[in-house]
């Protein structure tokens, strides 16, 4: 029975994106423990991801579905992460949807002698007319579904540099620090991480509480993490003790 049970779950949460443990509760008339033991099982599957009183199913929309979800705030977050870029400084900008937001308020902006260095194909085309910006593509295999170069080649570039800042996107922040869903992206976030002197992680507040598949970096390993307005205060306060500061914008 738990099988079938377990086969009709997963069905249901790829039909609704994400439930929450008490509609499934309410659903199959099983109890909490039940519930979460399946979800628990669902979530090792790896196509699945649990949050806070819930879960979603893993379906990882292409970068042009996702341009235009919460873009006021990934609009917010960008202009606060143009006031971090100095003239002269060297910048690492990672691939995603609030990054590609963050190249295009740099094309926009008075800024002069930014190097941008980037896995990123919609950041580079955004930057690719912009005389005050020294463009450098890592290469490497193009993921279709992020326009993000990955694979060894990006891997061994990222490795091979050092800047002043890094601008990286996440899909998940737990106490064990931050993830996403793939593991071809997280090798190449970890790489960005390391190769930076001040690292600041964009992302909007759903992402607080939630885990990827793939880790990539403890929470340590960010000095700042760029927001919006909707992070709960446990997590302000779990960021506090480890000495990262949450911008909420």
């Amino acid at each position: 029975m738990s099988d079938k049970r377990l086969g009709k779950l997963a069905e249901l949460i790829k039909q609704r994106g994400n439930l929450s443990v008490q509609e499934l509760m309410d659903y199959f008339n099983v109890s909490d423990m039940t519930i979460r033991r399946d979800l628990q099982k669902l979530e090792n599957s790896g196509k699945f991801q649990r949050f806070h009183g819930g879960i979603r199913f893993l379906d990882e929309t292409p970068l042009d579905k996702r341009e235009h979800c919460q873009l006021d705030e990934k609009k917010r977050i960008a202009h606060y992460c143009l006031s971090l870029i100095q003239p002269r400084d060297t910048i690492i900008l990672d691939s995603g949807t609030t990054t590609s937001q963050i190249a295009a308020a740099l094309a926009d902006s008075d800024i002069r002698d930014v190097t941008v260095i980037t896995n990123s194909l919609t950041a580079a085309h955004l930057l690719r007319n912009q005389e005050h910006v020294s463009l450098v593509i890592s290469g490497g295999e193009l993921r279709h579904i992020s326009q993000s170069f990955v694979g060894s080649t990006a891997r061994t570039f990222f490795e091979n540099v050092y800047v002043n800042k890094a601008f990286i996107a996440t899909g998940g922040i737990t106490e064990k620090g931050f993830s996403t869903s793939t593991f071809a992206e997280a090798e190449i976030k970890q790489c960005m991480a390391n190769s930076s002197s001040s690292t600041y992680i964009v992302t909007d507040s759903s992402k607080f509480g939630s885990r990827s598949l793939n880790f990539f970096a403890p929470l340590e390993a960010a000095n700042a993490i760029v927001t919006d307005t909707g992070v709960p205060d446990e997590w302000v306060a779990l960021c506090k003790q480890h000495q990262i500061e949450v911008c909420s914008v």
